[in-house]
């Protein structure tokens, strides 16, 4: 789907034509439910409100509704997003976050005070690391200064808040990026938080990182090795040359 406008501004679509593409987006999910999938979610994440639609299939619907309704532009988007993180379900966060994404040009147009709504409706795994990686990490890419915002989300005191500002820092070395200062000024707020959540997203996004510059990422690991998590460090000097992997490992 191409993006005809490039912002978040007033859309074109009204109010009336955006509840009935809701509604019918609500409709669709529901009827793509895997029950299996929702006892195994239910499972892993206690209280998440979802239906239990895969993934795969949630993006099949991103794709038809698309196709369906060109008329849906960016900013249209971003106003089906902003309900769907008000009623807190998995499955439609996912659904708007996969249909913003098509509008790759438009994405850096977003202002932060969105996005942090978007933040607050985070509750697992998956529209934390989806909403950072796809629409958060292009929009700081194109504005650096971003990083400083996402700096503040590490104070978070809700864990899913602070993997989120880390999740994003990872996908800024990914997809042609390469930001690898800033990712690492994100990582050394958390190296050593609590939850073990945000310490894995850490050292996912050091070794993203390592791949733009390993001399940076293995300076960085020298440095609070002493106090950073065994398992942390393990999974973080994953891809360093084995020369850099002994000397962090002594």
């Amino acid at each position: 789907m191409t993006a005809r406008r490039s912002g978040s501004g007033p859309t074109r679509t009204s109010g009336v034509e955006l509840r009935r593409v809701a509604e019918e987006v609500r409709d669709g999910l529901s009827a793509a439910a895997d029950e299996k999938y929702l006892e195994q979610i239910r499972r892993l994440v206690p209280g998440i409100r979802t239906c239990g639609v895969r993934v795969p299939a949630i993006r099949a619907q991103v794709k038809a509704l698309a196709a369906a309704q060109p008329q849906l532009d960016f900013a249209a988007t971003c106003s089906l997003l902003d309900a769907f993180c008000a009623g807190g379900c998995r499955d439609e966060i996912l659904f708007a976050v996969f249909l913003a994404s098509r509008f790759r040009k438009a994405i850096p147009t977003v202002e932060w005070p969105r996005i942090g709504k978007w933040v607050k409706a985070i509750d697992n795994w998956e529209t934390c690391d989806q909403l950072a990686m796809n629409l958060v990490a292009p929009l700081v890419a194109a504005h650096p200064e971003r990083v400083d915002d996402l700096l503040e989300v590490t104070k978070s005191p809700n864990s899913w808040h602070r993997r989120f500002a880390v999740a994003a820092t990872a996908a800024l070395n990914q997809k042609g990026r390469s930001l690898p200062e800033a990712t690492m000024r994100v990582c050394a707020r958390l190296m050593d938080d609590a939850e073990p959540m945000v310490r894995k997203a850490v050292a996912w996004a050091i070794r993203e990182a390592s791949e733009r510059d390993e001399a940076a990422a293995f300076a960085f690991l020298m440095k609070p090795k002493k106090r950073a998590a065994a398992s942390l460090l393990r999974e973080a000097l994953e891809k360093l040359t084995p020369a850099h992997r002994a000397a962090l490992c002594r």
